[in-house]
Protein backbone atom coordinates (compact mmCIF):
# COMPACT_ATOMS: atom_id res chain seq x y z
CA UNK A 1 0.00 0.00 0.00
CA UNK A 2 2.21 2.01 0.99
CA UNK A 3 4.90 1.32 -2.26
CA UNK A 4 1.51 1.69 -4.43
CA UNK A 5 1.40 5.61 -3.08
CA UNK A 6 5.06 6.52 -3.65
CA UNK A 7 5.07 5.24 -7.13
CA UNK A 8 1.88 7.20 -7.62
CA UNK A 9 3.88 10.36 -6.36
CA UNK A 10 6.76 9.86 -8.32
CA UNK A 11 4.94 9.51 -11.26
CA UNK A 12 2.83 12.89 -10.73
CA UNK A 13 6.26 14.74 -9.67
CA UNK A 14 7.85 13.26 -13.15
CA UNK A 15 5.04 14.61 -14.99
CA UNK A 16 4.78 17.91 -13.30
CA UNK A 17 8.67 18.56 -14.15
CA UNK A 18 8.65 17.54 -18.04
CA UNK A 19 5.54 20.05 -18.02
CA UNK A 20 7.71 22.95 -17.16
CA UNK A 21 10.89 22.33 -18.92
CA UNK A 22 8.84 22.76 -22.41
CA UNK A 23 7.95 26.39 -23.48
CA UNK A 24 4.69 27.56 -23.56
CA UNK A 25 3.40 28.23 -27.01
CA UNK A 26 3.82 31.32 -28.70
CA UNK A 27 0.17 33.57 -28.00
CA UNK A 28 -1.31 34.14 -30.79
CA UNK A 29 -2.10 38.04 -31.82
CA UNK A 30 -4.71 39.42 -30.63
CA UNK A 31 -7.31 40.47 -33.55
CA UNK A 32 -8.14 43.66 -31.80
CA UNK A 33 -4.78 45.14 -31.96
CA UNK A 34 -3.88 47.52 -35.46
CA UNK A 35 -0.76 46.61 -37.12
CA UNK A 36 2.27 48.77 -37.19
CA UNK A 37 2.23 51.48 -39.47
CA UNK A 38 5.10 52.55 -41.46
CA UNK A 39 6.33 55.67 -41.06
CA UNK A 40 5.49 58.75 -42.95
CA UNK A 41 7.40 59.89 -45.51
CA UNK A 42 7.57 63.11 -47.00
CA UNK A 43 5.91 63.71 -50.53
CA UNK A 44 7.34 65.00 -52.87
CA UNK A 45 7.12 69.37 -53.91
CA UNK A 46 4.43 70.05 -56.54
CA UNK A 47 5.60 70.71 -60.15
CA UNK A 48 6.27 74.45 -60.59
CA UNK A 49 3.21 75.56 -63.35
CA UNK A 50 4.37 76.46 -66.50
CA UNK A 51 3.92 80.04 -67.99
CA UNK A 52 1.10 80.14 -70.37
CA UNK A 53 1.96 79.92 -73.79
CA UNK A 54 1.31 82.69 -75.60
CA UNK A 55 -1.34 82.28 -79.00
CA UNK A 56 0.55 82.10 -81.94
CA UNK A 57 0.34 85.80 -84.04
CA UNK A 58 -2.59 85.75 -86.28
CA UNK A 59 -0.91 85.12 -90.13
CA UNK A 60 -1.94 88.07 -92.76
CA UNK A 61 -5.28 87.00 -94.50
CA UNK A 62 -6.38 84.72 -91.83
CA UNK A 63 -9.73 85.00 -89.77
CA UNK A 64 -9.66 85.82 -86.33
CA UNK A 65 -10.34 82.84 -84.10
CA UNK A 66 -13.56 82.66 -82.21
CA UNK A 67 -13.59 84.61 -78.81
CA UNK A 68 -11.10 86.87 -79.91
CA UNK A 69 -11.16 89.98 -78.74
CA UNK A 70 -10.77 92.37 -81.59
CA UNK A 71 -10.85 96.89 -81.32
CA UNK A 72 -13.40 98.03 -83.37
CA UNK A 73 -12.74 99.83 -86.88
CA UNK A 74 -14.34 103.38 -86.78
CA UNK A 75 -17.29 103.67 -89.39
CA UNK A 76 -16.04 104.88 -92.82
CA UNK A 77 -16.90 108.39 -93.18
CA UNK A 78 -19.66 109.26 -96.18
CA UNK A 79 -18.39 111.77 -98.71
CA UNK A 80 -20.69 114.70 -98.81
CA UNK A 81 -22.26 115.68 -101.81
CA UNK A 82 -22.57 118.48 -104.03
CA UNK A 83 -26.19 119.40 -102.01
CA UNK A 84 -24.16 119.35 -98.92
CA UNK A 85 -21.01 121.20 -100.10
CA UNK A 86 -22.89 124.15 -101.33
CA UNK A 87 -24.66 124.21 -97.89
CA UNK A 88 -21.26 124.20 -96.08
CA UNK A 89 -19.99 127.23 -98.37
CA UNK A 90 -23.31 129.16 -97.76
CA UNK A 91 -23.01 128.47 -93.88
CA UNK A 92 -19.11 129.75 -93.62
CA UNK A 93 -20.01 132.54 -96.22
CA UNK A 94 -22.85 133.38 -93.98
CA UNK A 95 -20.74 133.36 -90.51
CA UNK A 96 -17.80 135.39 -91.54
CA UNK A 97 -20.59 137.90 -92.89
CA UNK A 98 -22.70 138.57 -89.84
CA UNK A 99 -19.32 138.80 -87.59
CA UNK A 100 -17.82 141.42 -90.09
CA UNK A 101 -20.94 143.29 -90.25
CA UNK A 102 -21.03 143.68 -86.58
CA UNK A 103 -17.60 144.31 -86.63
CA UNK A 104 -18.07 147.79 -89.34
CA UNK A 105 -20.17 149.23 -86.13
CA UNK A 106 -17.81 147.94 -83.16
CA UNK A 107 -14.72 147.64 -84.24
CA UNK A 108 -12.35 150.63 -82.73
CA UNK A 109 -9.56 149.93 -85.28
CA UNK A 110 -9.86 152.03 -88.75
CA UNK A 111 -8.28 148.82 -90.58
CA UNK A 112 -10.21 146.18 -88.78
CA UNK A 113 -13.66 148.65 -90.21
CA UNK A 114 -12.02 148.19 -93.54
CA UNK A 115 -10.71 144.48 -93.22
CA UNK A 116 -14.35 143.79 -91.98
CA UNK A 117 -16.01 146.00 -95.08
CA UNK A 118 -13.67 143.67 -97.37
CA UNK A 119 -15.34 140.72 -95.88
CA UNK A 120 -18.67 141.30 -96.38
CA UNK A 121 -18.11 141.79 -99.97
CA UNK A 122 -16.21 139.50 -101.21
CA UNK A 123 -18.51 136.88 -98.90
CA UNK A 124 -21.56 138.16 -100.11
CA UNK A 125 -19.97 137.96 -103.64
CA UNK A 126 -18.97 134.63 -102.88
CA UNK A 127 -22.52 133.42 -102.22
CA UNK A 128 -24.32 134.74 -105.44
CA UNK A 129 -21.87 132.95 -107.38
CA UNK A 130 -22.56 130.15 -105.34
CA UNK A 131 -25.99 130.17 -105.88
CA UNK A 132 -25.89 131.15 -109.70
CA UNK A 133 -24.08 127.65 -109.76
CA UNK A 134 -26.55 125.96 -108.05
CA UNK A 135 -29.22 127.40 -110.22
CA UNK A 136 -27.09 126.06 -113.56
CA UNK A 137 -26.48 122.10 -112.23
CA UNK A 138 -30.25 121.99 -111.19
CA UNK A 139 -29.51 121.48 -107.47
CA UNK A 140 -30.44 122.73 -104.35
CA UNK A 141 -28.45 122.96 -100.95
CA UNK A 142 -28.77 120.39 -98.23
CA UNK A 143 -27.50 120.87 -94.19
CA UNK A 144 -25.41 117.94 -93.73
CA UNK A 145 -23.44 117.91 -89.76
CA UNK A 146 -20.98 120.38 -90.76
CA UNK A 147 -23.32 122.92 -91.92
CA UNK A 148 -25.48 122.60 -88.85
CA UNK A 149 -22.19 122.81 -86.89
CA UNK A 150 -21.30 125.79 -88.67
CA UNK A 151 -24.42 127.62 -87.82
CA UNK A 152 -24.32 127.10 -84.42
CA UNK A 153 -20.72 128.26 -84.24
CA UNK A 154 -21.98 131.72 -85.80
CA UNK A 155 -24.44 131.95 -82.64
CA UNK A 156 -22.39 131.65 -80.50
CA UNK A 157 -19.23 134.24 -81.88
CA UNK A 158 -21.54 136.96 -82.24
CA UNK A 159 -22.88 136.57 -78.64
CA UNK A 160 -19.07 136.61 -77.21
CA UNK A 161 -17.95 139.73 -79.72
CA UNK A 162 -21.13 141.31 -78.60
CA UNK A 163 -19.85 141.25 -75.42
CA UNK A 164 -16.96 142.91 -76.05
CA UNK A 165 -15.47 146.89 -76.38
CA UNK A 166 -13.01 148.61 -77.86
CA UNK A 167 -9.64 147.10 -78.46
CA UNK A 168 -10.70 143.86 -76.82
CA UNK A 169 -13.33 143.75 -79.84
CA UNK A 170 -10.71 144.06 -82.51
CA UNK A 171 -8.71 141.41 -81.32
CA UNK A 172 -11.50 138.74 -80.54
CA UNK A 173 -12.37 139.50 -84.30
CA UNK A 174 -9.65 139.77 -86.03
CA UNK A 175 -8.45 136.06 -84.23
CA UNK A 176 -12.03 134.32 -84.77
CA UNK A 177 -11.35 135.47 -88.97
CA UNK A 178 -7.90 133.73 -88.44
CA UNK A 179 -9.43 130.57 -87.64
CA UNK A 180 -12.66 130.84 -89.70
CA UNK A 181 -10.47 131.04 -92.99
CA UNK A 182 -8.39 128.05 -91.33
CA UNK A 183 -10.95 125.98 -91.06
CA UNK A 184 -13.09 127.27 -94.67
CA UNK A 185 -9.03 125.96 -96.06
CA UNK A 186 -9.15 122.46 -94.20
CA UNK A 187 -12.88 122.25 -95.55
CA UNK A 188 -11.99 122.68 -99.28
CA UNK A 189 -8.67 121.15 -99.45
CA UNK A 190 -10.08 117.80 -96.82
CA UNK A 191 -13.77 117.73 -98.24
CA UNK A 192 -14.94 119.41 -100.93
CA UNK A 193 -12.28 119.28 -103.90
CA UNK A 194 -12.08 115.55 -103.28
CA UNK A 195 -15.79 114.72 -103.32
CA UNK A 196 -17.23 117.56 -105.15
CA UNK A 197 -18.74 115.52 -108.19
CA UNK A 198 -19.31 118.26 -110.71
CA UNK A 199 -16.57 119.81 -112.72
CA UNK A 200 -18.37 123.21 -112.29
CA UNK A 201 -18.28 123.10 -108.37
CA UNK A 202 -14.43 121.80 -108.52
CA UNK A 203 -13.26 125.09 -110.63
CA UNK A 204 -15.25 127.13 -108.55
CA UNK A 205 -13.74 126.20 -105.71
CA UNK A 206 -10.35 125.90 -106.80
CA UNK A 207 -10.02 128.82 -108.67
CA UNK A 208 -12.32 131.42 -107.23
CA UNK A 209 -13.08 130.63 -103.58
CA UNK A 210 -9.52 129.23 -102.43
CA UNK A 211 -7.26 131.75 -103.57
CA UNK A 212 -9.88 134.78 -102.23
CA UNK A 213 -10.21 132.70 -98.60
CA UNK A 214 -6.00 132.28 -98.35
CA UNK A 215 -5.83 136.12 -99.17
CA UNK A 216 -8.46 136.80 -96.40
CA UNK A 217 -6.22 134.40 -93.97
CA UNK A 218 -2.82 136.41 -94.78
CA UNK A 219 -4.28 139.61 -94.15
CA UNK A 220 -5.88 138.67 -90.98
CA UNK A 221 -2.85 137.32 -89.65
CA UNK A 222 -0.93 140.65 -90.61
CA UNK A 223 -3.55 142.96 -89.23
CA UNK A 224 -3.48 140.88 -85.99
CA UNK A 225 0.54 141.55 -86.00
CA UNK A 226 -0.36 145.11 -86.48
CA UNK A 227 -2.92 145.43 -83.39
CA UNK A 228 -0.39 143.36 -81.15
CA UNK A 229 1.98 146.13 -81.64
CA UNK A 230 0.02 148.86 -81.70
CA UNK A 231 -0.94 147.99 -77.99
CA UNK A 232 2.57 147.00 -76.89
CA UNK A 233 3.43 151.10 -78.20
CA UNK A 234 0.39 151.83 -76.40
CA UNK A 235 1.55 150.62 -73.08
CA UNK A 236 5.17 151.62 -73.25
CA UNK A 237 4.28 154.88 -73.68
CA UNK A 238 2.07 155.20 -70.40
CA UNK A 239 3.30 157.73 -68.12
CA UNK A 240 4.67 156.11 -64.87
CA UNK A 241 6.77 157.54 -62.09
CA UNK A 242 10.61 158.10 -62.95
CA UNK A 243 13.78 157.10 -61.59
CA UNK A 244 15.72 159.67 -58.99
CA UNK A 245 17.66 161.91 -61.79
CA UNK A 246 15.59 160.94 -64.85
CA UNK A 247 15.53 163.76 -67.18
CA UNK A 248 18.66 165.66 -66.05
CA UNK A 249 21.04 166.58 -69.04
CA UNK A 250 24.18 163.90 -68.73
CA UNK A 251 27.17 166.15 -66.57
CA UNK A 252 25.08 167.86 -64.48
CA UNK A 253 24.50 167.47 -61.14
CA UNK A 254 21.15 167.12 -59.41
CA UNK A 255 19.76 170.25 -57.85
CA UNK A 256 19.94 169.81 -54.17
CA UNK A 257 16.86 169.70 -52.27
CA UNK A 258 15.66 173.39 -50.35
CA UNK A 259 16.90 173.64 -46.29
CA UNK A 260 14.03 173.19 -44.46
Amino acid sequence: MVASRNALVLTIGLAVGAGCSNPPPPSSPSTNEAPPQPAPTAAPPPPEAAPPAMPPAPQPGTEPQAGATTTPSAPAEVPLTDEQILAVLDAANKKEIDEAQLAQTKAKSKDVKAYAKVITQHHTEAKAKQAKLAKKLGITAADSDKSKQLTGETEQAIEQLKALQGADFDQQFVATMIKDHQNTLDFLDRKALPNAKSADLKALVEKDLRPTIEKHLKDAEALSQKLDTAGAGATGTQGGAQPPGAGTKPGTKEAAPPPK
